[in-house]
C-alpha cells in the first residue's frame, strides 16, 4: 500500500476573502496560484496547496465539486526548518501577529502558534517533527 507523503491541501473558511488572502500572503510568503470571486488557491510547497473559502459565498456556490462547507475554527501546519523558527517569529511579529503559544515538544522540535484574521489556528512546525514520530512508529 502507498503512504500518504504529506499534506496535499488543507482548507480554511474565512468570512472576507481578501483580508485572509493578504494576511497568507503578507505574513506567511504564500504564492497565490488562482484567485476567483469566493476561494484563493496558496502554494506552501511545491506539493502542498492552502485553500481559502469565502464561507457565506461558498454556501452559495453551484459546483460538481461536494461542498467544503464548514463553519467553526479550523485549524493548519506548516512545516519549517528549524534553523527558519527565530526568523519566522520575528517575521510574524514585525507584522503585527501576536504569537499565542510556543510547543516544546518531546522530541526536541517547536512550534508557534498564532490566529489569523478569522481566528483560525496556524502553527509553524519544525520539518523534523513528524519524520521522528513516524520513524519511532516504525521500530
Amino acid at each position: 500500500m502507498a503512504a500518504i507523503t504529506g499534506v496535499a491541501e488543507a482548507v480554511l473558511y474565512v468570512q472576507k476573502l481578501e483580508p485572509a488572502m493578504m494576511f497568507y500572503v503578507e505574513a506567511l510568503d504564500l504564492k497565490p496560484t488562482a484567485v476567483f470571486d469566493d476561494a484563493c488557491f496558496l502554494q506552501a510547497s511545491p506539493d502542498s496547496t492552502l485553500i481559502l473559502f469565502e464561507i457565506d459565498a461558498l454556501e452559495r456556490r453551484v459546483s460538481v465539486i461536494p461542498a467544503h462547507g464548514a463553519r467553526g475554527r479550523g485549524h493548519v501546519a506548516f512545516a519549517i526548518p528549524a534553523k527558519e523558527m527565530d526568523s519566522w517569529r520575528e517575521r510574524l511579529l514585525a507584522h503585527g501577529v501576536e504569537i499565542e503559544h510556543e510547543q516544546d515538544w518531546p522530541l526536541g522540535t517547536h512550534s508557534l502558534y498564532f490566529r489569523d484574521p478569522d481566528q483560525n489556528s496556524i502553527e509553524l512546525i519544525d520539518n523534523t517533527h513528524y519524520a521522528q514520530i513516524w520513524a519511532r512508529l516504525e521500530k
